[in-house]
């Protein structure tokens, strides 16, 4: 069971919002679900064309920055 956390929390709504499954936009990235669950939590980075290329499956209006907003459960110091 994974315990990791959701950084990406507007992508992932977005995704069910449109009722895609992580699965099926994993396969349009051309990724492993494992992959994108990772640059989902921020454990691995999306590359410059993988942001550009989500960005634009999921229809998201605005720059880059507010569509990849990180929602970290760390707490500043």
């Amino acid at each position: 069971m994974r315990t990791d956390s959701i950084v990406y929390r507007k992508l992932v709504a977005r995704i069910a919002l449109l009722g895609l499954t992580r699965r099926e936009v994993a396969d349009q990235l051309g990724v492993s679900y494992g992959t994108l669950h990772n640059k989902l939590c921020a454990i691995t980075p999306f590359t410059l064309n993988e942001a550009i290329q989500i960005k634009a499956m999921l229809g998201l209006p605005g720059p880059l920055e507010e569509a990849f907003e990180r929602y970290d459960q760390k707490k500043p110091n």
